[in-house]
């Protein structure tokens, strides 16, 4: 009697622990297909605000970047990602200028649980300079995004909302030891990235759910060192640079009740090796291979034209 009554209720039992061993996993795929948005809009606001600062001058400027890479998170999937951005400008004499930009990009989380998009438009002021041997330049710009998530409805269903994206790049640079040539020897950039990236309550099709409205910060340090040198029609530089990548995510609140804590998608160190170039016609260039020490990698590629 003891043997054949307890079966019925090892079959409950059972059901409720494979539930509950498998709703962490259910949980760690919404959250990161979810959190895509916060990566991408990190990755176009340093896209447009680095192509900013590369094409500052008095005139008509233009400069656009492509860049693409992976993510490795501890406790939820990784996902591959890209983007590719623009911007147009002007430069006053007063060292102000004025642009807008276009970017966009897309990620796509790993097993097929989801791909994300974004795209925006932006508008900047940009402010460069130079005083004791220091070159600076600031770059503020805004813009709306469009955010677009095809995720299946047993991960996190789809979406299609807006935000605003809000950034401030700020660069320096120096030459530590200057060459026989002018503009040779050995220099020293540093820049910093501010980015606010704010989405309004918005539907996840399929499941019925109500995301709250968020607001997610990213940052950005690195510290660049490189070795200009005279090369046939202009300036080569190789560098290597050091990145610390991070950020603010809050969780991700339904309206229903309930949240889900976001994957850190943002915080990351990062080693980066690369190549520019200036040419004498108001050319320039550069392509960057970066590394985490996970063993993910990114690579990006810069080209500006100033008039």
């Amino acid at each position: 009697m003891t043997r054949a009554s307890s079966l019925p209720l090892a079959l409950p039992l059972a059901f409720v622990s494979s539930l509950m061993l498998a709703l962490p996993a259910a949980q760690a795929q919404e959250t990161a297909s979810l959190s895509q948005m916060d990566l991408l809009s990190r990755e176009i606001g340093l896209g447009i605000g680095h192509s900013a600062l590369d094409a500052q001058q008095p005139g008509a400027f233009t400069s656009g970047y492509a860049a693409g890479g992976s993510t490795n998170p501890d406790d939820a999937q990784g996902s591959d990602y890209n983007s590719r951005g623009a911007v147009l400008g002007y430069g006053f004499g007063s060292s102000l200028s004025a642009f807008m930009g276009y970017a966009q990009g897309a990620s796509e989380v790993d097993g097929d649980l989801g791909e994300a998009r974004i795209r925006s438009y932006f508008l900047g002021a940009g402010y460069a300079g130079a005083t004791h041997g220091v070159y600076y330049a600031a770059a503020l710009y805004m813009g709306r995004t469009h955010n677009k998530l095809s995720s299946p409805s047993s991960v996190s269903g789809s979406t299609d909302h807006n935000g605003r994206l809000l950034g401030l790049s700020l660069r320096g640079e120096t030459m530590l030891k200057q060459g026989e040539a002018p503009g040779t020897g050995i220099d020293l950039v540093v820049s910093g990235d501010v980015l606010r990236h704010a989405t309004g309550n918005y539907t996840l099709h399929h499941i019925d759910a109500e995301v709250e409205n968020r607001v997610t910060y990213a940052t950005s340090m690195r510290l660049e060192m490189g070795a200009p040198m005279r090369a046939k029609g202009g300036l080569l530089r190789p560098y290597a640079a050091y990145v610390v990548n991070g950020g603010d995510q809050p969780d991700l609140d339904f309206a229903a009740g309930g949240s889900l804590g976001a994957t850190d998608l943002l915080s990351e160190d990062q080693v980066a090796v690369g190549l520019g170039f200036e040419g004498g016609c108001g050319f320039g260039a550069r392509i960057e291979a970066a590394s985490d020490f996970d063993g993910t990698e990114a690579l990006n590629a810069r080209l500006t034209y100033r008039f």
